[in-house]
């Protein structure tokens, strides 16, 4: 599989600022378990290029992948860990290698949301056609924002209030929650293979 990025994507829209500190050790231990999920993803389609992002909780902050990183081949140098985001500002500080995920604010806002989930998974499903969706009855953000967007996350945010584990960014592509990174991925590959079937 050969790496590349989606077409329109321009980077971070945020500032990012670099910690003086090293990575938690921690983190490089986890590479193994993005790596796996990454792979079930590609293996259902759903990690075109650098399409989706990937976060687990560690300590107060949280460990996510690298902008442009392309979840069907993540490498060990592609996971960041942020300390803190100031959606306020737009401001994500981070430690690590490379820049944080471009939806790394939509990230650190839904695990705020919801501090009983440990991970968060945005995939992008080709088979998640609007017919396809309706009849699945998830719930969906009302409109399209551009990726990431402290409006984005917003949004995602308010569609959880009516989804306890996954919803979708309208024309986008899921985000999933769950208490581990292999847990979201289950429940995305779940909801896939059930459109794919037709319900």
């Amino acid at each position: 599989m050969q790496k590349g990025l989606l077409e329109g994507y321009v980077g971070v829209k945020f500032c990012s600022e670099l910690v003086d500190q090293p990575p938690p050790a921690a983190v490089a231990e986890l590479y193994p378990r993005f790596k796996r999920a990454g792979e079930r993803l590609r293996a259902h389609g759903m990690a075109p290029l650098n399409g989706g992002n990937m976060s687990l909780r560690l300590g107060q902050g949280l460990v996510v992948t690298a902008s442009g990183c392309n979840l069907g081949i993540v490498e060990p140098g592609e996971l960041v860990y942020v300390d803190s985001c100031d959606e306020r500002a737009g401001v994500v500080r981070y430690r690590g290698p490379a820049l944080p995920s471009s939806e790394a604010i939509l990230h650190q806002l839904v695990l705020r949301a919801r501090p009983q989930a440990g991970a968060v998974v945005h995939a992008h499903d080709p088979v998640a056609t609007r017919e396809a969706l309706l009849r699945e009855r998830l719930a969906e953000t009302p409109r399209e924002e551009p990726y990431g967007t402290v409006a984005l996350a917003q949004l995602a945010i308010a569609a959880f209030r009516g989804a306890e584990r996954i919803i979708v960014l309208k024309n986008h592509g899921y985000v999933c929650v769950g208490a581990e990174l292999e847990e979201a991925v289950d429940i995305i590959v779940a909801t896939h293979l059930r459109l794919l079937s037709g319900g």
